[in-house]
C-alpha cells in the first residue's frame, strides 16, 4: 500500500524519509457531447415537432409576413393548437400588436394540422377492427376569432369572452402569465412576443452617460486617483427581458483598466437584474415592481451572479475542449474592490419605449435615479416622478373616505324625504333600489336620510365597490375581502362591475344626497393613483381603502407635510406596487386565499 512516504537507499544506516508531494487536483466534468444528426432525424426541437420546425413553407411565410426582430412563437403556438386538438382558436392583442392579428391568423389557419394524418391509436384501432366508424382527429381550424376590445396588460386576458365564442383555447400577446393557467375555463398560452434590440447600443449610451458625468466631477474636485463605481438596477418591460440579462452582463464584464479610446476610465459598473416573484427577472408592471432597492446589498447580489457567469463559462469551455483556458477563468475573481474605489451612485436602468412600466419603478423606489433607454428612438432619458404631489393626493382622498366613515352611524333607519321608515329597513341592494324606485321617481336626485340615536339627521353614507370585468381585472376574492370589511363597519356597499372605469360614469351614480359617498375600485390600483383627483369622490385602490380603515398602517401617506423637511421624508419611503407579487398584503392578487380569484367568506 501506498501511504505517500518515499524511502531511498540506506546512507550511514540512516533512513530519510520525505514526505510526497500534494499534488493539486482539478476535477473538470464534461457535458455529454451533442448529437451530430442533424434536427431533420430528431422528433422534436425544443418541444416543437419537427414536422414544424422543418415546413420550409411556414417558415418562408413567417419571414416574409412578420418583423424578424419580434418573436411570436408561431412554431410553438401551432404545436400547441395541434396537442390540444383545437379547432375554434382566439387571439388577443395589446393595441400596438393588434397590426400583426391578422397576418398570424391566416399563418396559424393555413399552417396548423397541414402534416400527414398520424397513425391510428389503439382506441382508433379498436374501433376499426369492430367495423365501427372511426372518429377522425381535427385536419384544420374551423373558427378563429380575433377579440378587439382594449387589452392594457395581461390581467385583462378575456377567456371568459373566448369561451363564449365557443373557442377551444386562447393565445393572449404581449404580457407575461399574471392569471394562473389552472384559473382560466379554456386552455391559454401566453405569447411573450420578446423583441431583438441593439444591446450594444444601450450598453455603449450608458457607460458614455455616467463616463462624461464623471469626467466632469473630476475636473471640479481635481482628483483622478479613485474609480466610482455605478451600483444600477437594470429592469424593463417582458418584451426586453432577454436585453436587460445581457445589458446587466455586459456592464459588468465592463473592463476598468481602459476605455475603446484608450484612456483610463472613471467609472466601474456593478449591475444586478432585481426580481419581483412570480414575474420574470427583470420584469416590471404598472402596478408591479421590485421594492427596496435603495437597500439592497447589490455588491454581495452582484457577486454571486458573478460566480454563476463564471461557472457557465467554465462549463463552456470544458465542452468546447479548451482546457487550457479553465484556470484563468476559474481564477478570475471580480469581487476584489480596487483601492480607492467609491460608490458613487445607485440607479434604475429602464428599457422600455413609455413611462407607464417605469412609474411603478420610480414610484416604489423613490430615492434612486432613472434612466429609460427608448429601443425604437435609441435615447437614454433621465425621467422623474412627483412622489411626493401623488402621496398628497391620495392622503386627501383616503383621509375624506375615513371622514365620511367616521360621520356615518351603523345603526340607522331609512328615511325619505326626512321621514322614518320604521320596520321598512332595507337590509340588501335589491332592498334600496326598490325603495328608492317605489318612492322617487328622479332616484338620482331624490334626498334619503337616516335618524340617528341623537334624533339628529344625518345623510347615509354608502361605499360603491367596483370589479373590474375587463379582461380578469376584478378579482373576486379581493371584493370578497373588502366587503367584509366595510361590513364589519356597518357600512352599505353596492357592487357595480365595469369593464372601464370613467369620471362621468362614477360622477351620475355619485350625484344627489343618496348617491354614492366614496368608491374602491378592484381593477388597477394605477386609476387610482394617476386619475383619482379627477373624480368627484375619493376612489380609493383596494390597498388604500385598508389604510383609510386603519387594517394597514402607512404613515407615509397619511402625515400632514407642509414642510420642506417633512417633504424630503416622504420620498425616502416608496408607495407599495405590490398587486401581483408574491409579498403583497391581503389586498393584492396573490396574497393566501386570493390566488384562487374564488368568493370567499370572511364573516365572523
Amino acid at each position: 500500500m501506498d501511504v505517500g512516504i518515499v524511502v531511498p537507499e540506506k546512507e550511514d544506516n540512516k533512513i530519510a524519509v520525505t514526505p510526497k508531494k500534494e499534488v493539486r487536483r482539478t476535477i473538470i466534468r464534461r457535458r455529454k457531447a451533442k448529437p451530430s444528426s442533424s434536427i431533420d432525424n430528431d422528433d422534436t426541437v425544443k418541444g416543437i415537432p419537427s414536422h414544424i420546425y422543418n415546413n420550409r413553407e411556414l417558415q418562408i411565410a413567417i419571414a416574409q409576413t412578420l418583423p424578424t426582430d419580434y418573436e411570436f412563437e408561431i412554431n410553438k403556438t401551432i404545436s400547441r393548437i395541434e396537442k390540444s386538438l383545437a379547432v375554434n382558436v382566439a387571439l388577443q392583442f395589446p393595441e400596438g400588436l393588434t397590426m400583426y392579428a391578422s397576418a398570424i391568423g391566416d399563418i396559424l389557419v393555413r399552417f396548423a394540422y397541414c402534416y400527414q394524418p398520424p397513425p391510428l391509436t389503439m382506441k382508433e384501432k379498436d374501433y376499426s377492427d369492430n367495423n365501427e366508424e372511426v372518429v377522425p382527429l381535427p385536419r384544420k381550424i374551423q373558427s378563429l376569432s380575433i377579440l378587439g376590445d382594449v387589452t392594457y396588460g395581461a390581467c385583462c386576458i378575456d377567456d371568459l369572452s373566448a369561451k363564449s365564442l365557443g373557442c377551444d383555447i386562447l393565445v393572449h400577446y404581449g404580457h407575461s402569465c399574471l392569471v394562473p393557467l389552472t384559473r382560466t375555463v379554456i386552455p391559454c398560452l401566453y405569447v411573450f412576443v420578446e423583441i431583438h434590440i441593439d444591446v450594444s447600443h444601450l450598453v455603449d449610451c450608458v457607460r458614455l452617460t455616467f463616463r462624461q458625468e464623471e469626467k466632469e466631477r473630476r475636473r471640479i474636485r481635481q482628483s483622478e486617483n479613485d474609480v466610482a463605481t455605478i451600483e444600477a438596477c437594470v429592469m424593463g418591460t417582458v418584451q426586453f427581458r432577454s436585453a436587460v440579462i445581457e445589458a446587466a452582463d455586459r456592464l459588468n464584464d465592463d473592463d476598468i483598466s481602459e476605455s475603446p479610446h484608450g484612456e483610463q476610465q472613471a467609472v466601474r459598473f456593478r449591475a444586478i437584474v432585481p426580481q419581483a416573484k412570480p414575474l420574470s427577472p427583470g420584469e416590471v408592471l404598472g402596478c408591479t415592481s421590485p421594492s427596496g432597492l435603495a437597500t439592497l446589498d447589490i455588491k454581495a447580489i452582484a457577486s454571486a451572479a458573478s460566480r454563476r457567469r463564471r461557472r457557465t463559462k467554465a462549463n463552456n469551455i470544458t465542452e468546447d475542449g479548451h482546457t487550457e483556458q479553465l484556470a484563468a477563468v476559474l481564477d478570475d475573481d471580480d469581487e476584489n474592490v480596487e483601492v480607492g474605489e467609491r460608490i458613487h451612485e445607485r440607479v434604475m436602468i429602464f428599457v422600455a419605449d413609455g413611462r407607464f412600466h417605469l412609474e411603478a419603478a420610480m414610484i416604489t423606489n423613490p430615492t434612486l435615479r432613472a434612466l429609460r433607454y427608448d429601443p425604437y428612438s435609441k435615447t437614454l432619458t433621465e425621467e422623474r416622478y412627483e412622489t411626493v404631489k401623488m402621496k398628497r393626493l391620495r392622503r386627501d382622498a383616503i383621509l375624506e373616505t375615513r371622514r365620511l366613515i367616521s360621520s356615518s352611524s351603523s345603526v340607522c333607519q331609512w328615511g325619505v324625504d326626512g321621514g322614518v321608515a320604521g320596520s321598512d329597513v332595507p337590509k340588501s341592494g335589491d332592498d334600496i333600489a326598490n325603495h328608492i324606485l317605489l318612492h322617487s321617481p328622479s332616484p338620482l336626485s331624490h334626498q334619503s336620510t337616516y335618524t340617528d340615536n341623537n334624533g339628529g339627521k344625518t345623510t347615509t353614507m354608502t361605499m360603491g365597490i367596483i370589479l373590474g370585468t375587463l379582461g380578469r381585472q376584478g378579482n373576486p376574492a379581493i371584493l370578497s375581502r373588502v366587503r367584509a370589511l366595510l361590513r364589519k363597519r356597518g357600512i352599505r356597499t353596492a357592487i357595480v362591475l365595469l369593464s372601464e372605469i370613467f369620471p362621468s360614469k362614477l360622477e351620475v351614480m355619485s350625484a344627489g344626497q343618496c348617491g354614492i359617498r366614496a368608491w374602491v375600485q378592484i381593477a388597477c390600483p394605477r386609476l387610482s393613483v394617476d386619475w383619482g383627483h379627477h373624480f368627484t369622490v375619493p376612489v380609493l385602490s383596494p390597498f388604500e381603502l385598508f389604510v383609510a380603515l386603519g387594517e394597514v398602517a402607512d404613515s407615509t401617506l397619511l402625515t400632514v407635510a407642509n414642510d420642506g423637511e417633512e417633504e424630503k421624508k416622504e420620498e425616502l419611503t416608496g408607495y407599495p406596487m405590490d398587486f401581483y407579487s408574491n409579498s403583497g398584503g391581503p389586498w393584492t392578487n396573490y396574497h393566501g386565499e386570493n390566488k384562487d380569484r374564488k368568493v370567499q367568506s370572511y364573516e365572523n
